[in-house]
């Protein structure tokens, strides 16, 4: 395939990496990558297993959503494949696409909110070149389904992660009538396997409430070509999915559980730059995202946390005195999973946020960690903690400058860039700009009262050997 992308353009920009793809199809499919600092070309097959989008409300697939799915499979590619360092100048990505409809995915006004979207997100530099597709859509999009029971549902991403699953089982305790559709994606066994595993345990204790629609991309070939560990933009492609999900269920929402701290993900300090800041499900990439898919599909489409004011051990406390706690160690938190047990180190920032709310929420954490219960690390473990206690420090300095919630907010923000969410995402929540800013002083306050209570627990292991190990 030739892109028709001005090579102008293309030479004033100067792309570090180009990927050609193939109709992107069940199999067969293909993507050639350029990387054109090293002058290689790499091509590695790349197919969709989305059988299980058969199972949906809306009786005919829309093309609009099957070009939605193959958007999101060409930029999860991209991001695998393109080495993207944080400590160098930005990449910039060309992608060159077959999709069904490109006179409305080269429209200025798409490919605008496409590329600011996976700029804010990635800190890469993309570029987009849609071809119109010369072959039939994949096998669910041929298959006039029946239309499934069209039930009280509410569609929500599924990871098998702690956020997930403590949101989820507040959700089915709030809720006794509504069922869920849980929709996970992934590119490795382990990530569906994980999915599935945690589903079945909740399964028993809800029956007939829950459903698991799982898309599974895969790579064959280019083995040889280093995959991309930062990859930054792992969430977008989950919520672009997970919209095509909820869309074929004749909703117009996506719902995802993430606690506040972490969607937010505020920078730790200066000499942390680049240190696990995933803007992954910040509420302007859920806001970014909702516009985007909006124009797509041309009518309004919104992605929402309801747990966006909630810290990660509030959305734990619902499993506190279950039985359900017991699930918490099967759950996966951590950015570096290990392929041998245990999978999860207990000292990068989501393995110590996860550890702070299960303290928090007086759970005992039966999770075995590298730090407590395998061999001793090779890096320095506590890298990570000392970066999160300064950043408490911080909060609880900015804090207590007063007691005037209004002070407290100016000192915060003079901080931290809070102010945008505030006046791009209140309307999406339903509140005033007050009421926004209120939420969110509670949330960072009842943050740093949480650390106050288990800054010494989690100490162990980290600054201080531990005495001894199960």
């Amino acid at each position: 395939m030739i892109s028709t992308l001005d090579k102008t353009k293309t030479n004033i920009y100067e792309i570090d990496y180009t990927f050609e793809f193939s109709c992107i199809a069940n199999n067969d499919g293909n993507v050639q990558f350029i990387d054109h600092r090293k002058n290689r070309k790499t091509t590695v097959e790349i197919i969709v297993d989305d059988k299980n989008f058969q199972y949906r409300v809306l009786q005919e697939f829309p093309s609009v959503v099957a070009d939605l799915t193959d958007l999101a499979i060409a930029i999860h590619a991209a991001d695998r494949l393109a080495v993207q360092p944080f400590d160098q100048d930005q990449k910039r990505i060309l992608i060159v696409l077959p999709v069904r409809h490109p006179e409305l995915l080269n429209k200025n006004s798409f490919k605008t909110k496409l590329e600011d979207l996976l700029g804010w997100a990635t800190g890469s530099r993309w570029f987009f070149d849609f071809q119109k597709r010369t072959i039939p859509g994949r096998i669910v999009e041929r298959q006039q389904t029946f239309s499934t029971h069209s039930q009280e549902c509410e569609v929500t991403l599924w990871s098998g992660g702690l956020d997930a699953f403590a949101g989820l089982y507040t959700r089915l305790t709030t809720d006794p009538v509504r069922h869920f559709m849980l929709f996970g994606t992934g590119s490795n066994n382990s990530a569906s396997a994980l999915q599935k595993k945690v589903f079945k345990a909740l399964q028993p204790i809800f029956p007939n409430r829950l459903n698991l629609c799982q898309v599974p991309i895969r790579f064959c070939g280019g083995e040889e070509h280093k995959k991309n560990k930062n990859t930054r933009a792992r969430g977008v492609v989950f919520i672009m999915l997970g919209s095509a999900c909820a869309y074929l269920m004749g909703k117009k929402i996506l719902h995802l559980y993430e606690n506040g701290i972490g969607a937010i993900n505020l920078p730790y300090r200066k000499s942390a730059i680049g240190l696990d800041h995933s803007r992954s499900v910040h509420p302007l990439t859920l806001l970014r995202i909702s516009e985007l898919v909006s124009e797509l599909l041309g009518e309004e489409f919104h992605i929402k946390n309801p747990f966006l004011f909630w810290t990660k051990a509030q959305m734990c406390e619902a499993l506190a005195q279950t039985p359900m706690s017991d699930v918490i160690s099967v759950t996966q938190s951590c950015d570096r999973r290990h392929r041998q047990q245990p999978t999860q180190c207990g000292y990068c920032s989501s393995c110590i946020l996860r550890r702070q709310a299960i303290a928090a929420s007086k759970i005992k954490d039966k999770t075995h960690y590298v730090i407590s219960h395998g061999k001793p690390p090779v890096s320095d473990p506590k890298e990570y903690f000392l970066n999160m206690l300064c950043q408490v420090s911080t909060f609880r300095d900015l804090l207590n400058v007063s007691e005037d919630p209004k002070l407290q907010w100016e000192h915060l923000t003079q901080k931290f860039l809070l102010d945008d969410i505030v006046d791009r995402c209140a309307k999406n929540e339903n509140l005033s700009l007050v009421e926004m800013r209120h939420h969110l002083l509670n949330l960072y306050k009842t943050y740093v009262a949480e650390w106050s209570d288990v800054e010494s627990h989690l100490s162990v292991g980290l600054l201080h050997k531990l005495t001894n190990q199960s």
